[in-house]
């Protein structure tokens, strides 16, 4: 099992929000696209008065700032995570509105009945699942009729494989990044039409620009208990770094990421 999809790593990682805003930091400072990803999903999700709507792995909720009041009328969200550190910081910045819930829930074994939500979300959370043909069947037994699923993953090209490359030229017998996604863009549409009859995708054109070596080095560091990286690397990878960004004014990186709309 790879360590991105073990239990103890994955709620080691996401016991409070700290590693996840390392994340979030670097794609918001030096990001080409200027929409925003945020934006760009809400562009393609579709909510109808009444709707009844379910993420899974929510994290902290940064997608839903400054939106859940224009959620149509009468939808309720339910904001869910495997990491109860995460539902409580969701419950303390959204309880104010009425038509929010936060609960601890493991996609899984989700904890309610058949055919009783409109949408569920699942935002880059899936390749942390070790049961990935459960997770996703569960989520299409609680959908109902023409319900939708949308989810979000990354590509095994991208950022991904520029990483594992400088680490190989560092250290050439290094492992890191060397397994894909267990979901991701490439195998995505195959494991949930297994579950659903109509499987659109849909990619995010994006790539980073930075400026600021550390910011890069921040994020590798936040993925230390699901990766292969060691604290040992940094030092090297700092000045491999830090010597592009001085010769050529930015570190470059390719970034492969979109959404799937599996309809039920």
């Amino acid at each position: 099992m790879r360590k991105m999809n073990r239990v103890e790593n994955v709620t080691e990682q996401y016991k409070n929000d700290d590693n996840l805003s390392k994340r979030i930091k670097l794609h918001s400072k030096h990001s080409i696209n200027k929409q925003g990803w945020y934006p760009w999903l809400f562009e393609h999700y579709e909510f109808e008065n009444g709707y009844r709507i379910l993420e899974l792995g929510c994290g902290n909720g940064n997608q839903w700032q400054g939106r859940i009041d224009k959620l149509p009328t009468s939808c309720t969200l339910i904001l869910s995570d495997f990491s109860e550190g995460m539902v409580k910081m969701v419950w303390k910045k959204y309880s104010c509105h009425k038509n929010m819930l936060s609960q601890k829930i493991d996609i899984q074994n989700i904890p309610f009945p058949d055919n009783c939500y409109d949408v569920v979300i699942a935002n880059h959370m899936l390749y942390h699942v070790s049961d990935l043909s459960k997770a996703i069947s569960e989520v299409h037994r609680v959908l109902r009729s023409d319900g939708k699923f949308y989810a979000s993953t990354n590509g095994n090209g991208g950022m991904r494989t520029y990483l594992h490359n400088v680490r190989k030229f560092i250290n050439p017998n290094t492992t890191a990044l060397s397994d894909g996604f267990s979901f991701s863009l490439q195998n995505g549409t195959e494991l949930l039409s297994k579950y659903f009859c109509d499987v659109q995708s849909y990619n995010f054109e994006d790539s980073l620009h930075i400026t600021e070596t550390q910011d890069l080095i921040d994020w590798m560091k936040s993925t230390i208990t699901i990766s292969n990286y060691s604290e040992s690397d940094f030092d090297k990878l700092y000045d491999y770094f830090e010597n592009i960004r001085i010769k050529q004014g930015a570190i470059d990186i390719p970034k492969e990421l979109g959404l799937f709309v599996s309809k039920k």
